[in-house]
């Protein structure tokens, strides 16, 4: 009888623990929904120049999320000795084999076979320490803290993220959040590009370039999840300045290489407008002339309105005045912006 007993008590041990396992295999708690987010973040990238984003995003899943779409569009800016603007956009959606991602650029979407690393995913609460709750989007969810971060959770759904990080902040909090509903919607799908299958193997070779744009978004969110890997000393506070430059250094990489390449561009623009302008009679053709020249500054998050509605000489001059102090003085800080090898050296050239 004590034989019996012992199996029993074994089988039972085991059905609880394939239910656990079972239960374990589904990313979120709730079956069906969508999630519209509201982002910010930013720092002062150095002493010359300031950094913001702003976007939004949006998550639809169905079957616990084991089907979920992820998307996020925004904008980068830097202000002061660094003009910079770019615009981010990124779609990814998972199923249970595969993950699709939107390449924008060449208006194509890339599918690849789920690797294990996907599959298992990573535990949004690992490292930090539950401290409340809180009311996001009218949904109540559990607070989770650690060092430099903070998250909202909702069955297994994150609702708000807040990660604080040697000065750099961001923030992705939910605006809207409806459960347990039909996201076979228009609002839930993917652009209508062709699908291009590859190999796991290329996942980098051939996605190079695609998420060149949105690196720095990438990065800046991903301080969130690695933070919690960082030793206690590394927090704000008690930061040294050379640790924080190279983390800002890393994070604006692509700010950076994509600065390298348009102020000598810049430059040639200058010239090339300089040139043009000064056998020109009418208005339509000066406008003409300032056209790429502008679209470059644009590049750059330079807006500035050079419209010309009257063209006489004074006009002619006035901006031929402007252009030539704009390009002696750019001109003084390309060998410098070539000899720089990261954001700290390039904002030190254009301040």
């Amino acid at each position: 009888m004590s034989i019996g007993h012992h199996m029993i008590k074994i089988l039972f041990i085991g059905g609880v623990t394939l239910l656990q396992a079972e239960v374990a295999t589904h990313p979120f708690e709730v079956e069906s929904g969508m999630v519209l987010y509201e982002i910010s973040g930013g720092t002062q990238l150095t002493p010359e120049t300031n950094l913001s984003i702003k976007g939004k995003a949006k998550l639809c899943f169905k079957d616990w999320g084991e089907v979920k779409l992820e998307e996020e569009s925004g904008v980068v800016v830097t202000t002061g000795a660094i003009k910079h603007k770019q615009h981010v956009k990124r779609l990814e959606k998972h199923t249970k084999d595969t993950v699709i991602t939107a390449d924008y650029a060449n208006e194509q979407l890339l599918e690849r076979k789920k690797s294990s690393h996907d599959i298992s995913g990573h535990d949004e609460t690992a490292s930090l320490t539950k401290t409340g709750e809180e009311t996001v989007a009218g949904v109540l969810c559990d607070v989770w803290e650690g060092a430099g971060v903070k998250k909202c959770m909702y069955k297994n759904i994150v609702l708000k993220l807040e990660s604080h990080i040697l000065d750099v902040w961001y923030v992705k909090e939910a605006t809207k959040a409806i459960f347990d509903i039909n996201t076979s919607s228009e609002a839930c799908s993917v652009p209508d590009f062709p699908v291009q299958e590859f190999a796991l193997f290329k996942d980098d070779i051939k996605t190079k370039n695609v998420h060149k744009s949105e690196s720095f978004y990438k990065i800046l969110k991903q301080t969130a999840f690695s933070v919690s890997d960082m030793n206690a000393s590394y927090r704000s506070s008690d930061i040294r300045d050379e640790e924080r430059r190279k983390f800002i250094n890393h994070i604006s990489k692509d700010i950076y290489k994509r600065q390298k390449k348009l102020l000598p561009k810049l430059l040639k623009s200058m010239k090339k407008t300089r040139e043009c302008l000064q056998t020109v009679e009418d208005p339509f053709t000066a406008n003409q002339c300032i056209e790429e020249f502008s679209r470059m500054k644009a590049q750059l998050g330079i807006e500035e309105d050079d419209y010309m509605i009257h063209w006489d000489e004074q006009c002619k001059n006035i901006l031929l005045d402007k252009i030539e102090d704009e390009l002696i003085n750019l001109q003084s800080r390309i060998p410098c912006v070539n000899r720089a090898k990261n954001i700290t050296d390039l904002s030190s050239c254009m301040k």
